[in-house]
Formats: structure tokens, C-alpha cells, sequence
């Protein structure tokens, strides 16, 4: 499973711009909890700051969408998913920024008046309808936030609303030409044509000795023999070796296994008893006291709805999220350390206030019990042993000198399949070699690396002997050098035919007799569109990129001449295409212009180039 997640994972490219437009959607609104623990300068891009909490507020998110993607099996301390990860979410801020500084480039100002406007209207702050003062005043209290902060927070997601809606807009420019495009596509032509090649020409073509060995002397490599090699191929394929996995090998990988296991996260619900809300400590202590009391004796989702103060997360019943350990404050990670599922913590002061904590949810804790992972296991350290067992006997073989005879005992003892490949050209090899070059660059003599035929299956070639490239006496090809020099001065004739401008006819006697060809056929299809597989791509978009009716054309075409004529039009009609298939189209080409609309902006920021981020931080969460 390992092995195949890295290979998967090798695979993942950054976060294009739909993705990330997706992912920056799901921060808009209010900070989450643990944004407002850390507000350091954790990283810089052009001349904005990020917070740390905003980086692995990302970085979260990131890792959430790989889990979406792959399962809750990664393994996020391995190296190469770390180094996914990072990259991610560096490109994921890059993307955002981007974004916000295209407002700020258009020196678009969002008046602090509307943001605060705007900041009233969100539901957390409403009650019946109305913005309330206590809610919103207890929501700073709650997240530790001045005003300012959280002003400038909803400020940069309305910025980057307002990012996407302009890039938007123009891309979506297309949306009102999509009948004309479609007009374009469901139109119809019909069209008479002939297509004449060299070997429909009949014109008398003079061919001298003189020609044929200039012609000869000019394409040596068609005439060639390509170097050829013979070589043993000697097969090590996993299925016929004994690997022989003993139970204490399985143990140890199994405690290994169970050593880098990812931390579980665990889903934390809290009732929180706010100080500045009671007028005497008296009646502070007195809360604390009854919800210390009747956390033991009612359900706590109950009491966090009737004892609760945090007023922004009573109606999720006190829910603040998943951590791994890294998202809260040390002291609220210490205390959730110690906790089971279920199990409600004793009374927490934090910054004056008292949090109660409990585990509602375990993620990532499934039981992985040596049974369940012995086949997974086994595979592994099979595979291990095998490769091992490639590289061994690369090793030994390696600079080696061997003869025919020592190749075949080397073969036998070791237990591997061989195979004799005699005289192979070596533009011509066995479909065993996707990369021909590592027998191709082998010195005779001498022994291959290790070729990857399969993932259990690996070969090492010999060669023992190369047979340089030749080329063909003249006389032995003199026939050919002659039909190739004909065909040459054939098309020739064409493209004179095509530069004279006489009067044609699109009659095969007139063709015949006028241009000395033979053995073709005018043709004529009705009714034909762009989308058709009955003509070639080339004669398709020349016949539609004609505007004349009715006046005979020549082109000249891949294949040779084209003389065609297209007999009449029939206007394409939008209103057969089905809405379906019209909503298609026009999605594809908005993500297209929307695409390439974000790239220029990126490319243009030049932001990939100028994030940096904190060593003093970087280094202590590798």
C-alpha cells in the first residue's frame, strides 16, 4: 500500500485554479477557532503577511482533500507526502493572493463602512433578523479578536469574492455568443472534390542515372541497415522466487508499522464560561461550579445549550473542530491528550475564561491488528526481499566479464529465465523495452542495467555481439532509389498544377486530359459538418473555411492536390442542439478562459517566486 500511495501521490500536480477557487470558498466567513490562537507572521508573499494560523488553516484543508481523495490511510510524516503537502499549500496561498492583489491592483477600495455592514448581515451575529451587539461582542471575546482584526479578515474574503467575480465576468464574455458558435457547428455543406496524389499522376517523368545517384547520395539513411544487436535477456520475475517471509520479520513490521501510525484526531466540543459576562467573581465561581455539576449528570450537548456562554458555538453544541495535537494551545492540547472518547475534562482557565472539553469523535484510530495487516505485510517485505534481490544481483554482475557459457550457469544457478535475441536492429527491439536506449548504449560484452518490465518483473540483457550500420549498395537499390525519386517529381508536378491558374473543370475527362492523371474518382457528399468522419480533417477545414459557392478550388493538402467545390450551404440552427449539450460546451470553454485569465494574472504577480516561509516555523513542524 505504501509503495502504491508514493507512486500515486508522485502524480499530484498543484491545486489549478477551479481547485483552488473551490478550497478559498470553504474559508470565506468568520475565523475559525484555532485562527485566533497565532497571529505571527508565519509567512510572506509580495508585501503580504500570513499568519501562521492561516497557513495551516490551509495546510489543513489541503491534507482534507488528499484524505477526500486518496483515504485515511497517508501517512502524513512521510518525506514525499510532507513535500506534497507543502507544495500545495504554498500553491493554494499563491493562488489566493493572487487573487486579492487583483483588487487591490485595480485600486478597488472597499469602504470600511460596507465591511461593516456587510460583517452585520452574517447570520451569527443576527437575532430575529437584527444584528446584535451582545452576539457580536461576545464572538470577539470568544476568539480573543479586536474588531479591527476580524474587519480586516472579512475584508480580504470580499476582496477575493469580488477576484473571482471579476475574472468571472470576463471569462463568462463568451456566454453570449454561444448560438453563433453553435450556428457555426451544426452547419452543413455539400461538396464535389478529387483528391490526386503521385500515383495518379501519368505524366511522363524523366528520370537519368545522374538524378538516381544524386537522389541516392542525398537520402543514404533510406537506404540504410540499422545497427543490430544480439543479446541474451535474462528474466527475474517475482512470482518465481522463494522469499521466504519468517513470522519475526512480520512482527517487526508490524511494530514498525504501529510506530509510525499518524496521530488520531480527535473532534473536541467545549462549554466555556466567559468571566466578563458575571459582575462579582462570586457568581463567575458559581457558574463554574454548576457546570462542573451537571456536566456529570445531564447530556452534555444539553448543557451546552443551557450553561454555555460561547453563543457562536451553542447551536453546533459547543463543536470546535478536529486537532492532530498542532491546532489548539498547548495547554488545551495537554488536557485533550489525556482525554478518552467521550470522557469530559476538569475545568480549564485559559485567558481568563473556563473551557470544559470533551471528545465527541475519533478520526484515523481504526483497529489495525496483526492479522488484519499480516497479508499487506507479507507483500511488503516480499517486495523488499525481491528488490533486494535485483539490486544484489545487479551488483554482482556488474563490470563482470563473462562469456555465453557463464551467462547460462549464472542463469541457472540463480533460478531465471533466459532468452536469446539474435541479430535484433535495434530500431526494431521487443516490446520488453519501453526504453530501448539502456540495450541500445550497452557496450559489447557487457551487461545492461536493470530493466523494469513490470513491477515484479526485471530483466538484465548481455550483449554479445553489435553489427554496425550499413548502407545498401547503389546498385542493389537502384529500383526503389527510382520509385522514391519518381513519387518525388510526381508531387512536384502537382504543385504545378496547383500554381496554374487556368480554368477548371470538375470532370474527370476534363482532369484527365488536362493534368495527365488516371485512376481517381470525383467524389460529392451532401450534408456533411465539421464534426464528420468521412472526410480527413485537412479536406474538412479547407472546405469550411471557404466562403465562395459554387467556384472551384485547388489546395494543396498532406496527401497531394485537392480540387473541390462546395455546392451549397445550409446555416447551422442552434435550437436542435439540447440544452444539455449547450450548457457542455459553454462550461468547458468558461473554465478554459478562466483558466488562462488566472494564469496570465499568475505569471504576471510573479508571486510563486516571492513566498517565503519562517524557517523558525517550518523547521519545528517538519
Amino acid at each position: 500500500m505504501i509503495s502504491f500511495l508514493r507512486e500515486r501521490l508522485q502524480g499530484i500536480v498543484a491545486f489549478s485554479f477551479l481547485g483552488i477557487v473551490a478550497l478559498t470558498f470553504a474559508f470565506l466567513g468568520l475565523p475559525t477557532f484555532a485562527q485566533t490562537f497565532n497571529n505571527n507572521d508565519y509567512a510572506q508573499i509580495g508585501n503580504y503577511s500570513i499568519s501562521q494560523s492561516e497557513y495551516f488553516r490551509t495546510k489543513s484543508q489541503v491534507e482534507q482533500n488528499l484524505r477526500n481523495q486518496f483515504g485515511d490511510g497517508l501517512n502524513f510524516s512521510d518525506p514525499a507526502i510532507v513535500d506534497i503537502v507543502s507544495n500545495l499549500t504554498n500553491n493554494s496561498i499563491v493562488e489566493k493572493y493572487t487573487l486579492i492583489n487583483l483588487v487591490d491592483d485595480l485600486k478597488i477600495k472597499i469602504p470600511a463602512k460596507y465591511v461593516e455592514t456587510e460583517l452585520s448581515k452574517l447570520e451569527s451575529f443576527q437575532v430575529d433578523g437584527k444584528f446584535s451587539q451582545d452576539l457580536f461582542k461576545n464572538y470577539l471575546i470568544n476568539f480573543n479578536l479586536s474588531k479591527e482584526d476580524l474587519m480586516e479578515d472579512f475584508e480580504s474574503d470580499l476582496k477575493l469574492n469580488l477576484a473571482v467575480s471579476l475574472i468571472d465576468a470576463t471569462a463568462s464574455a463568451y456566454d453570449k455568443t454561444i448560438n453563433q458558435y453553435l450556428d457555426l457547428l451544426t452547419e452543413r455543406r455539400s461538396v464535389t472534390f478529387v483528391e490526386l496524389g503521385p500515383e495518379n499522376v501519368t505524366q511522363d517523368i524523366e528520370i537519368t542515372d545522374v538524378a538516381l545517384q544524386e537522389y541516392y547520395s542525398s537520402n543514404l539513411e533510406e537506404f540504410s541497415i540499422p545497427e543490430s544487436r544480439s543479446y541474451l535477456l535474462l528474466d527475474l520475475k517475482k512470482s518465481n522466487m522463494d522469499l521466504g517471509v519468517s513470522e519475526e520479520e512480520v512482527l517487526q513490521a508490524y511494530n514498525l508499522f504501529l510506530e509510525n501510525l499518524p496521530v488520531p484526531e480527535k473532534r473536541i466540543s467545549h462549554i466555556m464560561v466567559i468571566r466578563d459576562n458575571y459582575e462579582t467573581e462570586e457568581g463567575y465561581q458559581a457558574k463554574v461550579s454548576q457546570v462542573l455539576n451537571e456536566t456529570i449528570s445531564t447530556n452534555f450537548s444539553e448543557a451546552v445549550r443551557s450553561l454555555s456562554d460561547d453563543l457562536g458555538t451553542i447551536d453546533s453544541n459547543g463543536d470546535l473542530g478536529f486537532t492532530n495535537g498542532e491546532v489548539f494551545p498547548s495547554e488545551f492540547e495537554q488536557v485533550i491528550s489525556g482525554l478518552k472518547l467521550g470522557e469530559i475534562s476538569k475545568p480549564l482557565e485559559f485567558e481568563g475564561n473556563t473551557h470544559f472539553l470533551k471528545i465527541t469523535e475519533l478520526k484515523g484510530d481504526e483497529n489495525n491488528s496483526l492479522e488484519d495487516k499480516r497479508a499487506e505485510l507479507v507483500n511488503e517485505l516480499e517486495q523488499i526481499k525481491f528488490e533486494d534481490k535485483v539490486a544484489q544481483i545487479s551488483s554482482s554482475i556488474t563490470f563482470s566479464d563473462y562469456t555465453i557459457e557463464e551467462v547460462y550457469a549464472f542463469a541457472e544457478s540463480n533460478n531465471l529465465e533466459i532468452k536469446d535475441f539474435n541479430g535484433l536492429q535495434t530500431d526494431n527491439l521487443p516490446f520488453e523495452f519501453e526504453n530501448a536506449s539502456v540495450v541500445n548504449e550497452t557496450d559489447i560484452n557487457n551487461w545492461s542495467s536493470p530493466l523494469e518490465i513490470a513491477v515484479d518483473n526485471y530483466s538484465f540483457a548481455y550483449v554479445y555481439e553489435i553489427a554496425e550500420k550499413t548502407y545498401k549498395e547503389f546498385e542493389s537499390v537502384k529500383t526503389p532509389v527510382k520509385e522514391s525519386l519518381t513519387d518525388e517529381k510526381k508531387s512536384e508536378y502537382l504543385n504545378e498544377v496547383y500554381a496554374n491558374s487556368d480554368d477548371l473543370e470538375l470532370k474527370k475527362e476534363f482532369l484527365a486530359s488536362a493534368f495527365a492523371v488516371d485512376n481517381f474518382k470525383v467524389e460529392n457528399f451532401k450534408g456533411i459538418n465539421r464534426s464528420t468522419s468521412l472526410l480527413s480533417n485537412d479536406i474538412v477545414g479547407k472546405v469550411f473555411n471557404n466562403s465562395d459557392i459554387g467556384t472551384i478550388k485547388k489546395e494543396m493538402t498532406n496527401n497531394g492536390l485537392l480540387i473541390y467545390v462546395v455546392e451549397d450551404r445550409i446555416k447551422g440552427d442552434a435550437s436542435g442542439v439540447s440544452e444539455e449539450d449547450k450548457l457542455a460546451i459553454l462550461e468547458e470553454s468558461k473554465r478554459t478562459n478562466l483558466q488562462l485569465a488566472f494564469n496570465e494574472l499568475r505569471e504576471k504577480y510573479g508571486f510563486d517566486e516571492k513566498i517565503s516561509i519562517s524557517n523558525q516555523f517550518a523547521n519545528q513542524n517538519l
